[in-house]
Order: C-alpha cells, then sequence, then structure tokens
C-alpha cells in the first residue's frame, strides 16, 4: 500500500489529508498520515480573535486525531526536521523529544509561514508575532495582563496621553488592520467585566506601514475608506514609516521621533521557515519557499509536492501566487486531484491561482472587494461584506466537518462567546 504523508495541517494540509483519506484511504488504496507539531487546527486568518478574546478556540478547534478517525487518515504530532529523499524517509522529533523517521512514496509540505522580521534589529527579542494559536493565546495574556495593572493606577478624574495604554502594531496588511480594530472591543468588553474604569479612551493604538498606504491588496478607495474606519475608531494609521529598530520602549523609524509602546506586535511580513531553505537539495526562493512545477511537485522531487505558504507557486503574471489562506486552499484541491491522478495513471492538472477577492473584518462590520471574474469586481461593506467574511470561515468548516457539524459549532460559538469573555476578562487581580 503506498504511504502518503502531509506535513502541516492548516488550511491546506488538514483539508487534503480529509479529502485523501475520504478517497484513498476509505478504500484501502493508500496509508494517508498527518503530521503536525499541535494536536489540533484553527485557521490561521482567526488568529486576531484568538488573540482579542473574540473567538473561542476551545469551542472551534479541530483536533486532528478525531479528523483523522472520521476522515480514515493517521495522525503523529511532531516536529518536521529534515527529508532523506534517497530513502524516501522525513524525520521529526516526537513529543517524547526522540528522532523518528517515517517512510513515505508521496510527500506534501505544508506547514505554512512565519512572521518576517527582514533583519530589522530588536524586533525579535522586543515584539511580538502571531504565528499560530499559541502565540495569540500568549498576546491575549500580556494585553490582559497590561490592562490589570492599568486599572490600579489609573485616575478615574482625569486621563492624559501618556497614562494611555500605548500599542504599536507594525504592518498595515490584513492581520495588523483586524488586529488593530478589535482592540477597543477587548477593552470595552474588559471594562464591562466588571472593570469599570477600563474604556477604548484609555487605548493609543498606531498601526506603522512602510508602504504609502495600508492594505495594498485592496483598490485604493477601500483602503482608503478602511483607514477613515480606524481614524474614526482612534487608531492612528502611520504610512511612509519605515522602521528601522526596535528597542524595549518603542519603534524607531527612518524619519522621525521615536513610537513609544508598552506592548509591540509585528504583522508586517511572511516567510516559510528559515530550514525549509534548501533542505534536502531541493530549490527555494529567497523567503525560503520550496519551488514548484505548475503540478505543485518539486522541481528536483516529483514525489514531494508543496502547498501553502511555503510553497513558491509562478503564476502566468511573472508573479508567484499569494500566502494566503484562499491560495492554500485551491492548491489543496489541485494537489488532491494530482495525487488522485497519479494513482489512476492520468494526467496531472495545473495550478493557477484565482483571487476571489478580500474581506477586512473590522469587528462589527467589514470592507473588501468580491471578484465577480478576471477583470470585475464589486466593493463590499457593511453587513453584507461581515456576512461574506463569517461565510469564508465557515465554508472552511464546511468542507472539513459538513455542514451541519458546521452549524453546530457556529451555534456554539454563540452561545459561549459571553461565558467565555466572562471566563477570560475577570479573576485577575
Amino acid at each position: 500500500m503506498k504511504k502518503i504523508i502531509i506535513i502541516g495541517g492548516g488550511a491546506g494540509g488538514l483539508e487534503l489529508a480529509t479529502d485523501l483519506g475520504d478517497k484513498l484511504g476509505k478504500s484501502n488504496k493508500a496509508q494517508i498520515t498527518l503530521i503536525d507539531k499541535n494536536s489540533y487546527h484553527l485557521w490561521k486568518p482567526l488568529l486576531h480573535e484568538v488573540a482579542t478574546g473574540v473567538l473561542d478556540e476551545q469551542v472551534d478547534n479541530i483536533y486532528y486525531s478525531s479528523q483523522g478517525q472520521d476522515h480514515c487518515f493517521g495522525f503523529t504530532q511532531g516536529t518536521f526536521t529534515d527529508i532523506d529523499r534517497d530513502n524516501k524517509l522525513v524525520k521529526i522529533i516526537d513529543n517524547n523529544n526522540e528522532t523518528t523517521s517515517l517512510a513515505y512514496d508521496f510527500l506534501v509540505i505544508a506547514i505554512g509561514s512565519t512572521s518576517n522580521d527582514f533583519g530589522t534589529p530588536g524586533v525579535k527579542e522586543h515584539c511580538i508575532f502571531l504565528d499560530d494559536q499559541n502565540a495569540a493565546i500568549s498576546l491575549r495574556e500580556t494585553l490582559i495582563s497590561k490592562f490589570t495593572s492599568f486599572c490600579s493606577i489609573i485616575d478615574e478624574s482625569e486621563t492624559k496621553d501618556e497614562d494611555k495604554i500605548r500599542i504599536a502594531i507594525v504592518g498595515g496588511g490584513a492581520t495588523g488592520v483586524e488586529l488593530a480594530s478589535e482592540l477597543p472591543h477587548m477593552v470595552e468588553t474588559f471594562g464591562a467585566c466588571g472593570r469599570n474604569k477600563m474604556c477604548s479612551d484609555l487605548l493609543d493604538v498606531s498601526v506603522i506601514e512602510a508602504t504609502d498606504r495600508i492594505l495594498p491588496a485592496l483598490p485604493e478607495k477601500t483602503a482608503e475608506s478602511i483607514t477613515q474606519t480606524l481614524q474614526k475608531r482612534g487608531i492612528h494609521v502611520l504610512t511612509k514609516t519605515m522602521i528601522t529598530k526596535a528597542e524595549s520602549d518603542g519603534f524607531y523609524p527612518k524619519e522621525g521621533d521615536e513610537i513609544k509602546a508598552d506592548i509591540m506586535i509585528w504583522t508586517a511580513g511572511v516567510k516559510a521557515p528559515d530550514f525549509l531553505k534548501e533542505i534536502a537539495g531541493l530549490e527555494s526562493s529567497r523567503s525560503n519557499q520550496l519551488v514548484v512545477k505548475p503540478t505543485l511537485q518539486t522541481t528536483r522531487d516529483d514525489s514531494i509536492f508543496v502547498i501553502g505558504d511555503c510553497a513558491y507557486a509562478m503564476q502566468d503574471n511573472g508573479h508567484a501566487s499569494p500566502p494566503t489562506a484562499q491560495a492554500a486552499h485551491q492548491m489543496a484541491k489541485v494537489c488532491y486531484e494530482n495525487i488522485v491522478n497519479l494513482f489512476n495513471n492520468q494526467p496531472m492538472k495545473s495550478f493557477k491561482y484565482s483571487d476571489k477577492g478580500t474581506i477586512i473584518s473590522l469587528h462589527d462590520t467589514a470592507q473588501g472587494v468580491v471578484k465577480l471574474g478576471s477583470k470585475s469586481e464589486m466593493s463590499v461593506k457593511g453587513f453584507l461584506a461581515l456576512m461574506i467574511h463569517r461565510l469564508l470561515y465557515r465554508t472552511h468548516q464546511a468542507s472539513l466537518l459538513g455542514i451541519f457539524k458546521t452549524i453546530r459549532f457556529a451555534s456554539a460559538s454563540k452561545v459561549m462567546y459571553k461565558a467565555k469573555a466572562s471566563s477570560i476578562f475577570t479573576n485577575r487581580d
């Protein structure tokens, strides 16, 4: 029986494991194994909601072992370290800190991306990254700790600028903007849970972007509208601000004064993990992504596929596909078809990224564009945009769990939200 190993249970990897399990695992045509360092999956675009207490990660987690039992694939928890291409072995470090080798006939690498500090001095030492669920929970605890200590020193009669909680976010992409938009609501919720001194007026949030505007993937008019929405909520949007270093008390731009901050968050870019660069002699890009052919097979080994953020897939427009969840989803579908076609001795398909648009969530509203074809798009905002944004996540869930279980998850999330907020924000003295 052929052995298929998928490394990484993110948006693309878990969908691929589920589909291959249903197709090849169920019919005993292949043994499918998913490997991930964590025991559960959470959709990465929602990490900012975990960090601000909006999303109950305990309700929305999908456990790999349970998903595997339902969809005929195995799960091994471990950290991927290397590949022995000659003997077709994957090397991982298991939970006992021991190195284990697993044999494969076909290997799919889908380990996602990490934050890219671009070598900026001080960023690794002083900034918080939002790479995974553990990082999101750590950021949430840092925020709550700061809010709690602030409660004991603020004067209800008057608050000066220097008395505010200063949060600086470097990176004006979707993650930075959506995180910033949730922070005022987080403070208000904190105040509603018995901390009546706390309100959004006590926050001083800045979004810092090196280019001339935030959200470069969106039309300029839409990005400007979102900028105005952030500013109306008291969030500073600093564009054309190149950060040259970070220290314990703030960021230093190329021009201008230091941007003081109590909490420093870096969401300025992503790259594939450093250890992936030229791993096992495979071709890689400057951002450590593994270069793939149109079939998503690596350029130097046809038995190895790569999907998601760690894949460098050149498109007809001369650009690589973007490191987004929708690209990972599309890659997973093509990779699934190609592996099945290999089993059936049929021709493989080429991956062509199709941009479906981008919606930015702004807590109680949303704005963005929906692609209607290759050359047309529609701007959406308000309630409709918010519903589309939420539907994207539920569609991802439905592809893994089915429609009826997804409806139960959505209902449970609504019921649990208030109780979750109360448990997060109370008893923190």
